[in-house]
């Protein structure tokens, strides 16, 4: 780039807010003083921290104004950076380095109090950039200040908000403490209302059996009452032992003894019990299980099998089937129990093994309706990190499926 004129130097000391009140004269002193200084993209031309001794024009190009990586200011052609050296030695403030190819006009101080010495309009220029940033911090002052009132106000409400948040906390804390207790004091009142029941409930049934061995010595009235008084008896007790049973899940203060066994004699041994209604009611009886042995809680897992076994039983037909498997696939163990009875509504589905309501059947559907049976083996299933699952149809009956992972 060749050298500029002094018309040059002086059109663009015109546009510097601190010559911009002086007279042509001076300005082409100050232009002759004024030393031409091409810089590259990305060089620095003042780094913070050191001594300054001159001021820059900025003739042609950007640069930026920094603070390690924040950016300050972007300055253009006409604009001036570093002016507090014509007055002090003091360190530079800031880091400016160059965003473009750039042509500065230096200016040194000591060219500038020669040139300046006994002209009050140099000094009145830069008396009035000095004062105009002055102004201005002092409006940035008050800004600060604002926001830092906006943003201590603001800490207040978070304060308070924070300090709400602990109390509700407190306060829940409080009220789950008191419902922990009020489930543990349900739990104690069930569990001696239930044992209390069960010993009357032993000793009449028992005295039930023992007038059933004499059941000769009675007439038929007598006898059909006996056997009508044992039915409602037992009744009672299942449904004493399935709350017992419950209750002892819900309380989570068991734990569970794993142990290896063959799920296949099991429900083998539980299907003999069951034979003498099987037979009496004609049902075909199809079983499918593999000898497969794994981890799992036996009294748990005989709950499970008896309460399905029982349901499919009772469920089904004079002379319809029920189809029985345990086998493995995929890492699982597979339970499933199929029946051919009425099946169950579509709706009830999604309700199946909720507690206190035992599924009605489609024939059922007038009927009252109480029991435990599939919430204990929901309870007992998810209690081994087991799934169950049904699938019903009112034209061909209902399945239960009971997955395990296999150990």
């Amino acid at each position: 780039m060749g050298k500029l004129s002094i018309e040059d130097k002086i059109n663009i000391l015109h546009q510097v807010n601190i010559f911009s009140e002086t007279s042509p004269d001076l300005l082409g002193k100050i232009a002759t003083s004024l030393e031409e200084v091409p810089v590259l993209k990305g060089k620095k031309i003042i780094e913070k921290g050191t001594v300054g001794d001159a001021v820059y024009i900025l003739f042609k190009g950007k640069v930026r104004i920094h603070d390690g990586n924040h950016v300050l200011a972007r300055l253009e052609a006409g604009e001036v950076f570093g002016e507090y050296a014509l007055i002090d030695k003091h360190n530079r403030s800031a880091s400016v380095t160059a965003e473009e190819n750039c042509l500065l006009l230096k200016l040194n101080r000591t060219d500038f109090y020669r040139v300046a010495e006994g002209n009050i309009e140099i000094l009145r220029g830069i008396l009035k950039v000095l004062i105009k940033r002055i102004r201005d911090m002092n409006a940035l002052e008050e800004k600060l200040s604002k926001s830092y009132l906006k943003i201590q106000k603001q800490k207040d409400q978070i304060e308070k908000q924070h300090s709400n948040i602990i109390h509700q906390k407190e306060q829940l804390e409080l009220q789950n403490y008191d419902l922990i207790k009020l489930n543990e004091e349900k739990n104690h009142f069930i569990s001696v209302l239930i044992h209390g029941l069960k010993n009357p409930l032993t000793s009449s049934l028992c005295l039930t059996e023992m007038m059933e061995t004499g059941r000769e010595d009675l007439n038929q009235s007598h006898q059909e009452y006996i056997q009508i008084v044992r039915k409602s008896l037992r009744r009672i007790n299942n449904l004493v032992n399935e709350i017992l049973d419950v209750n002892a899940i819900d309380s989570k203060v068991f734990e569970l003894k794993y142990e290896n066994l063959k799920p296949r004699d099991i429900i083998t041994e539980l299907i003999e019990n069951y034979q003498y209604t099987i037979g009496q009611k004609n049902i075909t009886l199809t079983m499918s299980l593999q000898d497969i042995k794994t981890k799992l809680n036996r009294v748990y897992f005989t709950q499970i099998v008896d309460n399905l076994l029982s349901n499919a039983v009772k469920f089904t037909p004079q002379d319809k089937s029920i189809d029985v498997r345990f086998y493995a696939s995929d890492g699982k163990i597979i339970f499933s129990i199929s029946d051919e009875g009425p099946g169950i509504l579509k709706e009830r589905l999604k309700t199946i093994f909720d507690e206190y309501k035992r599924q009605r059947t489609m024939e059922e559907q007038e009927a009252p309706s109480t029991g435990l049976g599939l919430a204990i083996v929901y309870k007992y299933v998810s209690a081994m990190n087991g799934t169950v699952s049904c699938e019903s149809d009112p034209e061909n009956g209902t399945s239960f499926i009971v997955e395990f992972n296999q150990e």
